[in-house]
């Protein structure tokens, strides 16, 4: 079971597990569904993100958790697809987007942001879904080059 409601059982044993904060902050959740047009989901927070592919499949779980700056202070998510994963898509024009080409069997993009005090738990929740979840683009010793995986 590699898809979205795995995704959200794992994370949540995760924080079971991992967060005792007050309740002045709520758990963090994921979003997806987005439609490839406007803001990524969290796009101003930093957090960990999760690609799939058409058949709901996990392809992907990656860390968007940079501290940024200037009035893109704490974008982390949508700096890390915005570099990597998602770009704008020219048929279509400003704000709308479309996977990097050596993303294209992307279909969506999950995210799940954090309050900039506990941006610090998402590489921990990163490396926790990877070992549950054990995504195809994640697996030890692949990369990605010019469009294609290689081992």
């Amino acid at each position: 079971m590699t898809d979205f409601d795995a995704l959200v059982k794992h994370t949540d044993e995760f924080f079971k597990r991992h967060w005792n904060i007050s309740s002045e902050h709520d758990l963090p959740t994921w979003k997806n569904g987005w439609q490839w047009q406007g803001s990524v989901p969290y796009h101003n927070k930093g957090g960990v993100y999760a690609l799939f592919d058409s058949q709901k499949n996990i392809v992907y779980i990656g860390l968007g958790a940079s501290r940024g700056g200037g009035i893109y202070k704490e974008h982390g998510i949508s700096r890390r697809l915005l570099a990597h994963v998602i770009a704008t898509d020219k048929t279509k024009g400003k704000g709308h987007y479309a996977p990097q080409k050596a993303w294209n069997d992307v279909t969506d993009i999950a995210a799940i942001g954090f309050p900039t005090e506990y941006t610090y738990l998402a590489p921990a929740l990163e490396d926790y879904l990877i070992g549950e979840l054990n995504p195809a683009r994640n697996r030890a010793k692949t990369k990605i080059q010019s469009g294609e995986l290689y081992t």
